[in-house]
């Protein structure tokens, strides 16, 4: 169940709604792109995605997919080249993951130590890049400022684990082969055929790919 897109900080004043946040800048529809936050109609939407719909009127239209970073309602709204769209001021800072206790994760600033709690629904990804996370990992946690602070956290763009085990295959294709392999956290990815249970890898968390042994 949805709870909360927001944050809630251990001593923190109750959260005020408005403002929003201040207005950053202006883009062009072509110009949104994933985890960008749009000022619509007063209301703060999260890009999820873009997908250019063909024509309207005799103009492109572009359908973009958003969340409220509010409410996590999801919508999608139509727009055309010439529109302009308002671009709130997002704040990333650095936090430690700690742990999880039924639907929140636990942070912790890594600046100022603070704790942070924040609703599993809020993190970036889906379940396919949840199961990377692990205790200690550094990741980033999205703000609004001035309000309503947090809104969102996701994993690091690379991460080093260590892998667990590796399939085998019978017959091998010319070149390289990547198999598939289970690190200590549980999670799979594809690895090169050369790389062998108990080694340390990287691995691009933004498309789940291997890069290279640790």
């Amino acid at each position: 169940m949805f709870r909360s897109a927001l944050a809630r900080i251990t001593s923190a004043r109750p959260l005020a709604l408005q403002p929003f946040g201040r207005r950053w800048h202006q883009v062009g529809p072509n110009s949104a792109r994933p985890g960008m936050v749009l000022d619509l109609k007063g209301e703060p939407q999260i890009v999820v995605s873009k997908d250019h719909g063909g024509t309207g009127r005799g103009q492109a239209v572009i359908k973009i997919t958003l969340k409220h970073a509010v409410t996590g309602a999801k919508s999608v709204e139509r727009f055309r080249n010439s529109d302009s769209l308002e671009v709130m001021l997002m704040v990333q800072n650095k936090y430690q993951y700690l742990y999880a206790d039924g639907g929140t994760a636990y942070l912790m600033n890594m600046n100022t130590f603070e704790e942070l709690s924040m609703d599993m629904s809020t993190f970036e990804g889906g379940k396919e890049k949840l199961a990377f996370l692990e205790d200690g990992m550094e990741v980033t946690v999205q703000s609004l400022e001035p309000e309503p602070g947090p809104i969102s956290w996701r994993l690091p763009a690379r991460h080093q684990f260590k892998v667990k085990t590796v399939e085998d295959r019978v017959a091998k294709e010319k070149g390289a082969t990547y198999l598939p392999a289970t690190l200590e956290n549980g999670a799979r990815v594809q690895v090169p055929d050369f790389v062998k249970p108990g080694d340390s890898i990287i691995v691009n968390l933004e498309d789940i790919a291997y890069v290279s042994r640790a």
